[in-house]
């Protein structure tokens, strides 16, 4: 029997170094509009770099995918801040530069898909 149980509110995720998001929770129009994203940011970079190595190609792919989940999952946000120590505000791009750190970004990917998991581990999927 399927168990209906995702997450249908927002959530908070803990993340290292201090850092909290709260997100909303990934749907399948949330994931989609990621890998649409995250599509079209690869097609044109391979068309810009055709040449583009194969490996690199699927590492960038990978990144482009947790960087779209993010924008389009993270409603706000506790523990960033510039420079100076001043809280920073939410916006696309600085979403996009704190998913360049790469424990951030796995650990997002993997409490973000958490759920979606669970159930698939459960046998309901």
């Amino acid at each position: 029997m399927l168990t209906l149980d995702l997450p249908a509110e927002p959530y908070w995720l803990a993340l290292p170094r201090g850092v909290r998001v709260e997100i909303r929770p990934v749907t399948t129009a949330v994931m989609a509009a990621a890998q649409a994203a995250s599509a079209r940011r690869l097609s044109a970079l391979r068309a810009a770099e055709p040449d583009l190595d194969p490996d690199m190609a699927r590492g960038l792919a990978f990144a482009f995918l947790v960087k779209a989940l993010a924008r389009h999952a993270i409603l706000s946000w506790e523990g960033i801040g510039d420079t100076s120590g001043k809280p920073l505000p939410l916006s696309p791009d600085a979403v996009e530069r704190l998913m360049d750190m790469d424990d951030i970004a796995a650990a997002f990917w993997d409490r973000a898909t958490a759920p979606v998991a669970a159930v698939a581990a459960e046998g309901n999927a």
